[in-house]
């Protein structure tokens, strides 16, 4: 029951901090790095991640889950060798036990074949969505300064923390001024966190406010791809590269994606 994929799962709590965007851009970064990724939208009722890669979709994850179509027949491939599955729109966002368990069986398959899978969830901090987002090799949490956005950041954490159990945390900073305001941003939330929290939080980058991004969502275009000189650009494929330097272990959570713990358990 071996896998070689690691499963890294975006989160914010607060919608509008480039979430989607950011995913999209690292799974396509991560590519490039000749790595074999895998871009899951799974928002059930806004998905979008497609449209951000300028993807013409016809078939969604919601056939899965509904049992009328396999992964690899909706699968879509994006640039540079990405591969996507599209998220949904329009049906529900319920992430419960059930939707859980048919996507790992679509997914076991494949835990040898990829090196990353890379999770966008739905917006908030449904239970259903904590579940799967704790359900992880990394969990990914999309930091930014807007005080509304800052402080939902933290709630996710909060939740995540005490009533999913995570113990660790990959931060990165966007809608900064600068590098020096994205680490500084990072240990704000850091030292808010540490208060209260008994989790290790690591900084892995900042992504910088940059105009070039709303351009490039407007070309329905990754800005790494549109615009590869942009500053956010640069910044999204460091991200990348220190994630894929990171020594970091398969783990429990991943595990729980592929649905392979169970398995185990029943062995």
């Amino acid at each position: 029951m071996s896998r070689t994929a690691r499963v890294i799962t975006l989160a914010s709590g607060k919608g509008g901090v480039g979430k989607t965007n950011i995913a999209a851009n690292l799974a396509l970064a991560l590519s490039r790095l000749r790595r074999r990724s895998l871009l899951v939208d799974c928002d059930l009722g806004l998905g979008n991640a497609a449209t951000v890669m300028g993807l013409s979709v016809s078939d969604t994850i919601e056939t899965i889950l509904s049992g009328h179509m396999a992964l690899d027949e909706i699968v879509i491939e994006g640039p540079e060798s990405v591969f996507v599955v599209p998220g949904d729109r329009g049906t529900s966002n319920r992430l419960d036990l059930d939707v859980r368990r048919r996507l790992a069986d679509a997914f076991r398959p494949h835990r040898r074949s990829l090196d990353y899978v890379i999770v966008d969830t739905p917006s908030g901090a449904a239970p259903d969505t904590l579940d799967l987002i704790a359900a992880t090799d990394m969990v990914l949490l999309v930091v930014a300064p807007e005080p509304t956005a800052f402080m939902d950041a933290y709630a996710t954490a909060k939740l995540l923390t005490l009533d999913h159990g995570v113990r660790e945390i990959a931060i990165v900073a966007n809608l900064v001024d600068d590098a020096a305001a994205g680490r500084e941003l990072f240990r704000k939330f850091r030292d808010v966190a540490a208060r209260f929290l008994d989790t290790r939080f690591q900084f892995v980058g900042s992504i910088p406010r940059d105009d070039k991004v709303r351009l490039a969502v407007m070309r329905k275009r990754c800005c790494i791809e549109a615009f590869p000189d942009a500053m956010a650009s640069s910044a999204l494929t460091r991200i990348a590269r220190t994630i894929d330097d990171m020594q970091w272990p398969l783990g429990e959570g991943g595990d729980c994606f592929f649905g392979m713990e169970a398995l185990l358990v029943a062995q």
